[in-house]
C-alpha cells in the first residue's frame, strides 16, 4: 500500500472495483438464465449457487479492494492506532 498513489494507479483500482462489479452482475445474470433454461433440478441448484456467488462478489470484494486501498486515517476501520482521547 502507497500513502500517495499516482493518478494512474488511482484510475486502474477504480476501474478493478468497477470491473469486479459488473463482472458479479454478469455472473449473477448467468445463473438466472441457467436456473430459468433447464428443467433438472441439479442445473436449478447450480445456477441459484452461482447466483449466490456472484451477489457476494458484487457486494464484498469492491469493498475490500477499497478499504484495502485507502488511505491510512481516511477510512473509521482503516486506523491503525487508537483515537486520541480529549485532555
Amino acid at each position: 500500500m502507497t500513502d500517495t498513489p499516482n493518478p494512474s494507479q488511482s484510475r486502474n483500482r477504480y476501474l478493478l472495483i468497477v470491473g469486479t462489479r459488473l463482472i458479479g452482475a454478469a455472473g449473477a445474470v448467468f445463473g438466472l438464465v441457467l436456473t430459468a433454461r433447464f428443467p433438472q433440478w441439479q442445473m436449478k441448484v447450480l445456477g441459484g449457487a452461482i447466483v449466490l456467488s456472484a451477489i457476494y462478489m458484487t457486494l464484498v470484494v469492491p469493498l475490500a479492494l477499497a478499504h484495502r486501498w485507502a488511505t491510512p486515517g481516511t477510512v473509521r476501520t482503516n486506523r491503525r492506532r487508537p483515537r486520541k482521547l480529549p485532555k
